[in-house]
């Protein structure tokens, strides 16, 4: 017998057909019990509150809007069997929200990273990971999991101090628990013969109002110095109370996990490390018009990459308008996966947002001179302040390089 039991577990939910209509409905299913909590507790402590009183050896954590594809569970339970620190997700494959329709997961599996806001991404996997694999259905190896689904031995879950019940609702607790199992001995994996379909819901059914202060709890029980780049890219973070994190500590040390810097040379050696060199990163601010920042939000709808780099009001919130000078003479766009670098294409005058090469290229190299302009070297002109057209948003662009105040950038870190 494989398995031990379903619990679904309400969260304190309004809704009337989740009331004596779904205990109704249940009642003819022995394997499936329904807790259901007395207040509203959030996704982590709801969650935890289910697997307080589960009676399997393996836990196995699904959002409520999943479709479990044939043979989805066996992988999951093998692996575990052969390797009780190893937590593995299921493929996650989409269901159309508007049709319910079971659309799978095109292409390969990916695996789960994130970008220095601590945001979750999606990334190819990288081929030392495939070198290390013994077979196309052999374990993939992620940095970072979705969060919704995965299967964890309870015993180990428990070793591991289960989730974080000083974060409030949810947000940030599936990048936590990653540096967590990684740090402290374990491995997270995919398996690509286990599949799960996801409702990716149009709207969250909680609140993303307590993600920030989730991010900074994670920040600093696990990052080290390195919460610091987080920071960098969210001033806001800094503010932000986030609780007692003194009995996370305790559980590093007492398991003796590993330091983040360890976690981003073996984990995750294909996210780039920022410089952050003093002087050298936030938002770039021109000195003629004091109130104008370099700002790169493309439109949702499409890729980051190749839209036009504007000027637009500084707000000293990072985000979009966080930059960075490093010493391959790139201005980095590193708030986002994958990372970018201000880019012109030959002939042009326009700046852009183009992938950043492993070495930098001519046109994507600039020289940030002593007093303050931006030079060009393939183009040997300046980046200036200006409209393009009369009545149009301004826009850095390159021009022959003079001693105006428009052609003069300082960077700065925060707002005064």
């Amino acid at each position: 017998m494989l398995l031990e039991e379903v619990i679904l577990v309400d969260d304190y939910s309004d809704r009337e057909h989740l009331k004596e209509r779904l205990a109704t409905e249940l009642s003819g299913l022995p394997k499936v019990r329904l807790i259901r909590a007395n207040k509203r507790e959030g996704l982590v402590r709801a969650r935890l509150l289910g697997a307080s009183v589960a009676k399997g050896d393996v836990l196995t954590f699904l959002d409520c809007h999943c479709e479990c594809h044939e043979g989805w569970l066996e992988p999951l339970l093998e692996r575990i069997h052969e390797d009780e620190s190893a937590v593995v997700c299921p493929v996650i494959d989409v269901i159309d929200w508007d049709t319910f329709e079971y659309l799978g997961n095109p292409g390969e599996p990916q695996i789960g990273g994130f970008d220095w806001r601590l945001v979750f991404t999606w990334h190819t996997v990288p081929e030392r990971e495939r070198r290390r694999m013994r077979s196309p259905i052999d374990v993939i190896r992620s940095p970072t999991m979705a969060g919704g689904l995965f299967a964890v031995s309870k015993k180990y879950f428990e070793y591991l101090g289960s989730y974080d019940t000083g974060m409030e609702v949810w947000g940030g607790e599936n990048l936590e628990f990653s540096f967590r199992i990684w740090q402290c001995g374990g491995t997270l994996e995919t398996h690509p013969c286990s599949h799960v379909g996801h409702v990716f819901p149009k709207k969250a059914p909680y609140s993303r109002n307590k993600a920030l202060a989730n991010s900074v709890r994670a920040a600093e029980v696990w990052m080290d110095e390195y919460k610091e780049l987080y920071y960098h890219r969210n001033p806001q973070a800094r503010l932000e109370p986030f609780g007692d994190v003194t009995e996370r500590r305790e559980l590093r040390a007492k398991l003796h996990c590993k330091d983040f810097k360890w976690f981003l040379e073996t984990v995750y050696p294909e996210l780039h490390v920022p410089e952050d060199r003093p002087g050298f990163f936030g938002m770039l601010q021109n000195k003629g018009l004091k109130e104008y920042c370099f700002d790169y939000n493309p439109p949702k709808e499409n890729k980051l990459l190749g839209h036009q780099v504007i000027l637009y009001h500084c707000h000293g919130m990072g985000q979009n308008q966080f930059f960075e000078y490093t010493s391959q003479n790139e201005i980095r766009y590193n708030t986002q996966q994958p990372e970018a670098c201000v880019s012109v294409t030959e002939g042009s005058d326009i700046l852009i947002m183009e992938l950043c090469k492993e070495t930098a290229p001519e046109d994507q190299k600039f020289i940030f001179q002593e007093d303050g302009s931006l030079f060009h070297i393939q183009s040997t002109k300046c980046v200036q302040a200006e409209t393009k057209a009369p009545g149009e948003s301004l826009v850095p662009l390159l021009r022959d390089c003079t001693n105006s105040e428009r052609q003069k950038w300082i960077f700065k870190e925060r707002m005064l």
